[in-house]
C-alpha cells in the first residue's frame, strides 16, 4: 500500500497540494486560503484570555491544530453578542439564538495583518426582533453580524479540565469528520454569561431544526430517509473511528440544514457540567436507550447502533418512538424484555430487517456503523431524494396533530432504577425456570401414568 492510499481524502488533498502553496512561507496550504504553519504564529501572537486557564489552554490547543477555519475555536466576548433570545430548555443546558457581531475567523489577510471574519449584512427583521424581552438588543448602527446558537451549560461556573476532555473529544470527531467529508455541527467558540457565570458554547445555527420536529414531512417523503440515514451513519462511523460513542443519540440531536443535509449534534455534552467524567450515573432519553444501558452497563458503539435503529423507525412512522406511552419504569422493563415500536405497515422488508438488527437485544448481533454506511450508500443511490420543492409532498391539512403522552419525556434525564430492573428480570427468569421444571415434572408424571395399566 502506498503512502497516498493510507491517507484520508482530505489528507490526500493536502499531500497532493490541491490547495496550493502558501505565498508567504511556500509550504503546502491545508485548505483554501489557509496555511496551518503561518496561522499558528498568528494565533500565538493574539492577546486574549477567558479568565479560566483550562479554557484558555483548550482554545489555544484547538487553534494550534486547525487545518482550516472550520476547526478553529475562539474565545468570544459576551459583549459582542446581540439579540440573545431563549429557544429551548434541555436536560443540562439552555438554548438561545443570537447575533455575533464580529463573525467567525475565515482566513488571514496579509495586507491588513489581521484576521478576515465571515459575517454578512443584517436584515430589517433582525432590528425588528430587537425587542424588550431579549438580552443585548441590536442597535441601529450595528449593520453586520452572524447568526449563531448559544448552548448555556447549567452549573458550569466552575467548569474543570475533566469536562473539557469531552470538548476535546468533540474536536477529535471534527477533525476526522473533515477527513472523510462528514457533516458535523461547527463549534465557533466559547463565551460566558456574566450574569449566571455559566459558560456557553457558540454553535452554528442549523435552520430547519431537529429531525424530531420534521419527522412528519419525512414520512410524507419516504425516499428522504435513505440519504438522511446515509448522512447519519457517515457521522456515526466517523465518531466510532475515533473510538468514541455518542451516548445521547436521538432524533432531537440530529439537525436539518435543509432537505438533504443532516448533522449530528450534542456529542460529548450529554451530562451535567459539574459531574465527574467517571460517574456511574446513567443519563439518556428512554425511548432510544439500549436495554443493556438501562440495566446499568456503559454506553458503547453498539448502544449507539440501537438508537440508530429507533431513529430508522421514526422515519417510517412520522412520530417519536413510544410517544403514546408513559416513559417510566414499566416501559424501561418492557424494553429490556424485548418490547420495540410496532412496525409500520408498508415498511420495506429489507429496511425492516436492518432496523430489527440494529435494535436487537444482544449488542453483539447489531451491525457496525461502517456496515450501515455501506448499506445506505447503496440505498441512497437507488432511492433518490426529491430536491425539487414543487414535487415534494407537503403535509396534508387534514393530518391530525400528534399529541405525546403527558408522561412521555424527550429531554435527557437521569435513570437510577437499573438495580430494580435487574431484580425484576432475574425474578422473571427464575419464575420461567421454575415453570419449566414444573412442566417437565408434570410431563414425566403424565408419561408414567400412561405407562401404568389399570385393571378393569
Amino acid at each position: 500500500m502506498t503512502e497516498n492510499t493510507k491517507k484520508s481524502y482530505y489528507e490526500t488533498a493536502i499531500f497532493n497540494q490541491e490547495f496550493g502553496l502558501c505565498s508567504y512561507c511556500n509550504s503546502p496550504q491545508t485548505d483554501d486560503n489557509w496555511c496551518k504553519n503561518c496561522n499558528l504564529k498568528h494565533f500565538q501572537s493574539s492577546k486574549w484570555t477567558s479568565g479560566n486557564i483550562p479554557i484558555d489552554d483548550f482554545v489555544k490547543e484547538a487553534q494550534s491544530k486547525a487545518r482550516n477555519y472550520g476547526e478553529v475555536i475562539e474565545w468570544i466576548p459576551y459583549n459582542r453578542l446581540r439579540n440573545i433570545q431563549y429557544l429551548a430548555q434541555g436536560g443540562f443546558s439552555t438554548i438561545f439564538k443570537a447575533i455575533w457581531l464580529d463573525g467567525h475567523i475565515h482566513s488571514w489577510n496579509n495586507n491588513k495583518q489581521d484576521w478576515e471574519k465571515f459575517r454578512y449584512e443584517l436584515k430589517q427583521n433582525d432590528y425588528e426582533n430587537a425587542i424588550d424581552n431579549i438580552k443585548s438588543p441590536l442597535e441601529e448602527n450595528q449593520k453586520y453580524g452572524f447568526h449563531v446558537v448559544l448552548k448555556s451549560l447549567n452549573n458550569s461556573s466552575n467548569i474543570n479540565e475533566n469536562f473539557l476532555n469531552e470538548w476535546k473529544n468533540h474536536l477529535q470527531f471534527t477533525y476526522l469528520a473533515k477527513d472523510f467529508y462528514t457533516n458535523v455541527v461547527k463549534i465557533y467558540g466559547i463565551t460566558r454569561d456574566p450574569s449566571s457565570l455559566d459558560y456557553m458554547i457558540v454553535l452554528k445555527e442549523i435552520k430547519q431544526g431537529s429531525l424530531r420536529s420534521n419527522l412528519l414531512i419525512k414520512k410524507y417523503n419516504p425516499k428522504d430517509k435513505y440519504h438522511n440515514l446515509y448522512d447519519i451513519s457517515s457521522s456515526l462511523s466517523s465518531l466510532h473511528k475515533c473510538n468514541l460513542v455518542h451516548g445521547d443519540f436521538h432524533s432531537g440531536n440530529l439537525l436539518l440544514e435543509d432537505v438533504f443535509d443532516i448533522y449530528i449534534s450534542d456529542f460529548g455534552l450529554s451530562r451535567p457540567a459539574d459531574q465527574p467524567i467517571n460517574s456511574n450515573d446513567i443519563y439518556g432519553v428512554l425511548s432510544y436507550m439500549a436495554p443493556e444501558v438501562l440495566r446499568g452497563k456503559p454506553y458503547t458503539k453498539a448502544s449507539d447502533i440501537y438508537s440508530f435503529g429507533i431513529i430508522m423507525w421514526e422515519f417510517t412512522s412520522g412520530v417519536p418512538a413510544f410517544n403514546n406511552l408513559s416513559h417510566d419504569f414499566t416501559l424501561s422493563l418492557k424494553i429490556c424484555e424485548g418490547f420495540r415500536p410496532k412496525i409500520i405497515e408498508g415498511t420495506d422488508p429489507d429496511f425492516e430487517k436492518l432496523m430489527k438488527k440494529c435494535w436487537d437485544t444482544d449488542p453483539n448481533n447489531r451491525p457496525t456503523a461502517d456496515y450501515l454506511l455501506e448499506i445506505f450508500d447503496v440505498w441512497s443511490t437507488i432511492h433518490l431524494i426529491e430536491m425539487d420543492h414543487e414535487k415534494r409532498i407537503q403535509i396534508s391539512e387534514n393530518e391530525s396533530i400528534v399529541e405525546n403522552h403527558p408522561s412521555s419525556c424527550y429531554t435527557i434525564s437521569k435513570f437510577d432504577f437499573s438495580a430494580k430492573i435487574n431484580e425484576n428480570l432475574e425474578l422473571l427468569s427464575s419464575k420461567i425456570i421454575i415453570n419449566e421444571e414444573d412442566f417437565n415434572n408434570i410431563t414425566r408424571s403424565i408419561e408414567s401414568l400412561e405407562n401404568c395399566k389399570i385393571g378393569e
